[in-house]
């Protein structure tokens, strides 16, 4: 059975944090990197050549290694959205940023109680949160750029 396409957020998703990780580790072998993280190189080589997408403990384990900030490895962890993305999208307002807020957290509330347990969950928990806040703000962009009047729009 054939894997599902990636969407085009995927793909960024993927291409920049390869972009991230080829820049922060500059004359640190994928070898070396495993030896510093635990994680299995052929995980890493995925990770490099973007055939997967690091969950929110391998950010954190590799961002602890090199001395980063995990939102220097992926951008779902940044106040900000895919780089791309920010330059063809109408920016948000304080109060679409309230709604996502809002929202995002009903949604956290309704779903934290019955998919989560344990404390080895919470790297799961900040990666989902951090997941679907961009989805939203994605979303919220693009309903906007559709369906703001031409007239109102401030191309």
């Amino acid at each position: 059975m054939p894997r599902n396409k990636l969407s085009k957020f995927d793909k960024e998703l993927r291409a920049q944090i390869s972009a991230n990780l080829k820049k922060y580790t500059d004359g640190i072998t994928q070898y070396e990197l495993s030896e510093m993280t635990g994680i299995p190189v052929s995980t890493l080589s995925g990770y490099f050549a973007m055939r997967s997408t690091p969950n929110a403990g391998n950010i954190q384990k590799i961002a602890d290694a090199l001395h980063i900030d995990k939102s220097d490895l992926d951008p779902r962890f940044s106040n900000s959205i895919l780089k791309s993305d920010a330059n063809e999208d109408p920016e948000l307002n304080s109060r679409d940023e309230r709604e996502i807020a809002s929202d995002l957290e009903d949604m956290m509330n309704s779903v934290s109680s019955a998919a989560f347990e344990g404390e080895d969950d919470i790297e799961d928990i900040e990666a989902f949160k951090a997941t679907i806040k961009a989805a939203m703000i994605q979303a919220k962009k693009i309903a906007k750029k559709k369906y703001t009047p031409k007239k109102y729009r401030r191309d």
